[in-house]
């Protein structure tokens, strides 16, 4: 088996656990998810482990990636991956609908020394939204 497979595996694996501890073994100093910069400023393993927080507080305890299948090309690979769960927390200044919703994903991830440095995600929003009753955003939406 791939160690790149591993390593995806052991991050979603931390998506669906929530067991960060041991992510800079797998994670890069210099991990980026261009999807996280808009909610907090962070780089790196510490960076990877907010996301995991972050989903499981907006998607429910339960929430849990499922992989559909891997490829692997030269430095990347790409994941194809369903996300299950229930909109519990606040979504980009939507409140808590309650409503369980699955999406495909697919993640393209780059390694560079042998650990995951840039990933690229990208749900299916649309398909989400629906399954969440196309809710409105607050009042203050999503920036105070």
């Amino acid at each position: 088996m791939s160690e790149k497979f591993d390593a995806v595996r052991r991050m979603v694996n931390a998506y669906n656990t929530g067991e960060t501890d041991d992510v800079a073994e797998y994670i890069h100093p210099e991990y980026l998810n261009p999807a996280s910069i808009e909610h907090m400023d962070l780089v790196g393993p510490e960076s990877f482990a907010m996301a995991v927080k972050w989903l499981r507080m907006t998607f429910s305890e339960e929430a849990r990636l499922e992989e559909v299948s891997l490829e692997e090309r030269g430095d990347w690979v790409r994941a194809n991956l369903v996300l299950y769960g229930r909109h519990v927390g606040n979504l980009v200044g939507m409140p808590p609908t309650g409503r369980m919703f699955s999406g495909e994903q697919i993640h393209l991830i780059r390694f560079v020394n042998g650990k995951i440095r840039d990933h690229r995600d990208w749900p299916d929003y649309q398909g989400t939204y629906r399954q969440l009753g196309s809710p409105w955003p607050e009042p203050q939406g999503w920036r105070p």
